[in-house]
């Protein structure tokens, strides 16, 4: 190889190095900053679903939802969440009050610190008109509806599934 070349790929393995530093800086940033401008988040008494071990680290699929299920009508707001997975958190519920919030950080509502897929200001459900409502609150992974991924504010009725991160929650 001549001189210019080598030069040439030192030059490209320098900008490359400069890119990820950049990517890495922005995605520590993006966590750090916490919640956006403009949005009211209640801060009530953290409430911390549990450990986990290391072995439910990995960002599990959106859960299918049978078919049927996705087409019957619901009319019933969902009065609390029960989390089905992981096992190791299994069972436990937390009633919707008129305003929790989910994510890593321990002035949530429902905090989940062990989840690396879970934001510090995940998801925010609130009560509207005798309705449950839930609403990404901008997440890097983002939330899921009965498998569907939350892009807007929906609501939520007993028997919905919610999924954020690796842990799945039912309406009920």
């Amino acid at each position: 190889m001549t001189d210019q070349l080598l030069g040439i790929l030192k030059i490209a393995l320098l900008a490359l190095l400069y890119l990820f530093f950049a990517r890495v800086l922005w995605a520590v940033w993006s966590e750090v900053r916490g919640p956006r401008p403009g949005r009211t988040i209640a801060s009530p008494p953290p409430s911390v679903i549990g450990s986990s071990s290391a072995a439910d680290q990995t960002m599990a699929a959106p859960v299918p939802v049978a078919p049927n299920r996705a087409r019957r009508s619901r009319r019933d707001a969902a009065q609390k969440l029960v989390v089905l997975l992981p096992k190791e958190r299994k069972g436990a519920s937390f009633a919707v009050a008129a305003e929790i919030t989910i994510g890593r950080a321990p002035h949530c509502t429902i905090s989940i610190p062990d989840d690396t897929f879970v934001s510090q200001l995940h998801v925010r459900l609130f009560r509207n008109a005798d309705r449950t409502w839930v609403e990404d609150l901008g997440s890097t992974n983002g939330s899921y509806l009965n498998g569907a991924r939350l892009d807007s504010i929906r609501p939520l009725d007993k028997g919905d599934r919610l999924q954020i991160g690796s842990t799945v929650l039912e309406g009920q």
